[in-house]
């Protein structure tokens, strides 16, 4: 399942939260909770193992490709996480 939450203002995405979200644990996530958009990393055991941040993306493009990431490779985030 996706947890999506976005914040506006007039049209322009000021921020948002994409997570991925399997048996009520966060597998990953992609935020703009540090000022800047990113995916978080995430592993079973590990807690958070990398931050990778969302180059050239303004907020906007950073939201839709979050969307499109996690909707076409949640099988892998899902293994990753259960492995680490």
């Amino acid at each position: 399942m996706l947890y999506i939450v976005k914040q506006t203002d007039k049209g322009r995405m000021m921020s948002f939260s994409v997570a991925l979200i399997f048996e009520d644990e966060c597998i990953t996530r992609y935020d703009t909770a540090h000022g800047f958009a990113h995916r978080d990393i995430l592993g079973r055991k590990s807690a958070l193992i990398e931050k990778r941040i969302c180059e050239n993306l303004v907020n906007r493009e950073a939201f839709q490709h979050a969307i499109s990431d996690l909707e076409t490779n949640f099988r892998n985030y899902y293994a990753f996480y259960l492995a680490h």
